[in-house]
């Protein structure tokens, strides 16, 4: 099945406008949909748009974000587990976050994080360090070094400079709304919204395009790039592109800007609506299977 498949009388959803596969713009919905606990506490800088919410408030948050959803289309049982007992951050998890603050929200770099004076985590001086800090993440030097050099090779692109200057943007806003169809609560965090456009940093081993190909499959970048625009619409945004930014984590720390094709995008939305459309159903249904089909499927190549 191609999603999302709308009846018109119900609400004419706007999906990648100028994109080709449905040039219809979404109505504005501009509900309170954000949790309250959110809306108290962060600046909304336009409907349903928080500024500053910090990644663990926005993990913790109501709302099915691209990793929740993921989760759920693999099982509703893998997504049940997860949330039951969330993952701490991992050490990538850790230098990812550091790396985006250092380059979106250098101010909030300084102010949450701590570079720690050995090289290794292993050793006393750091263990202390990160005691005598508990209100700071405590990265080590190596780290710091990298997400440096991380940073100064995305400026010495010109085109990414061009991108990453501009002073009419959004930076790590996070966004809630409800999806019209299922009616679930839906939550997005993009790095950049700029004239349109959703830019999303990602820092990778392998920058090439082939390579990042095979990033796109397995860490569902094509999900993440057909929700974000979706969601951001759904919200009334004019969004007309997703575009990801990327940069090497290892010298030469390489960049790169890719987007990715129709097909790619719609195989991702086939992919997110699904999941929605299981879980719905679920919340909906009498029989709570959370597992695998339980019925029988023959395997091919």
């Amino acid at each position: 099945m191609r999603w999302p498949k709308v009846n018109d009388s119900f609400i004419p959803l706007g999906l990648l406008t100028n994109s080709g596969i449905n040039a219809r713009v979404c109505l504005g919905v501009t509900e309170m949909t954000a949790p309250k606990e959110i809306r108290s506490k962060y600046t909304e800088v336009m409907p349903n748009v928080y500024e500053l919410v910090p990644n663990e408030e926005y993990h913790a948050s109501d709302g099915l974000s691209k990793t929740t959803i993921c989760q759920i289309h693999e099982s509703i049982a893998l997504y049940q587990m997860m949330k039951a007992s969330p993952q701490k951050p991992t050490d990538p998890m850790v230098k990812g976050s550091a790396f985006h603050d250092l380059v979106l929200l250098p101010e909030e770099y300084k102010k949450n994080y701590l570079v720690g004076p050995t090289k290794g985590k292993a050793t006393k001086a750091h263990k202390k360090c990160v005691l005598d800090h508990p209100h700071k993440t405590v990265i080590t030097s190596g780290v710091s070094n990298d997400i440096y050099s991380m940073r100064d090779a995305l400026y010495n692109n010109p085109s990414i400079k061009k991108i990453l200057g501009q002073k009419t943007t959004l930076r790590e806003v996070s966004i809630w709304v409800k999806d019209p169809i299922t009616g679930l609560t839906l939550k997005v965090r993009p790095d950049l919204v700029s004239d349109g456009v959703i830019y999303d940093l990602k820092s990778t081993i392998a920058p090439h395009s082939r390579a990042f190909l095979h990033s796109v499959y397995k860490y569902n970048y094509n999900v993440q790039s057909a929700l974000y625009q979706d969601v951001a619409l759904m919200n009334g945004m004019k969004i007309t592109n997703f575009v990801f930014l990327v940069v090497g984590s290892k010298p030469p720390f390489l960049t790169a800007i890719y987007d990715i094709n129709l097909e790619l995008l719609q195989e991702g939305r086939d992919k997110y609506r699904e999941a929605l459309e299981r879980y719905s159903n679920y919340l909906l249904s009498s029989d709570k299977w959370n597992g695998l089909s339980y019925g029988r499927e023959t395997v091919t190549l």
